[in-house]
């Protein structure tokens, strides 16, 4: 799935919860036009708007706006760096990040349960056994 396609599916998703496209813009406080340009590929919505439309839509903005934040600079060195940083920081909560090259669309989704760091959670809670 490419960046507009998810995009899409994530202003899909919080339109549907707002009530139109409109409502959306009015939510998260920009004007209607802003949705129509991201929709059609004419503007990228900034992290923040996406973790606003995250919000709307009932999925995790945090994730969200993480996955927008890398794919952002997704291909440039600091790109990698913010991958290396999620992926130490994924380490503390339990989560295992692919490496740092990665694409920011495979490791967070807008998709529930379609990312790498909820396969990684599950993978660890059904192969890690703990020793008291």
């Amino acid at each position: 799935m490419n960046h507009l396609d998810e995009l899409n599916l994530l202003i899909d998703k919080a339109s549907a919860i707002a009530g139109s496209d409109a409502k959306l813009a009015r939510t998260i406080g920009v004007p209607p036009q802003h949705v129509s340009n991201w929709r059609h590929g004419h503007k990228t919505a900034t992290p923040a708007d996406q973790a606003l439309m995250a919000h709307v839509a009932g999925l995790d903005p945090v994730q969200v706006l993480a996955r927008a934040t890398v794919a952002q600079y997704e291909g440039k060195p600091k790109g990698d760096a913010l991958m290396k940083a999620l992926g130490k920081a994924s380490l503390v909560t339990g989560a295992v990040l692919g490496s740092a090259g990665a694409l920011a669309q495979q490791i967070f989704s807008t998709v529930p349960g379609h990312d790498l760091i909820t396969a990684a959670i599950l993978w660890i809670q059904h192969n890690v056994h703990y020793v008291k």
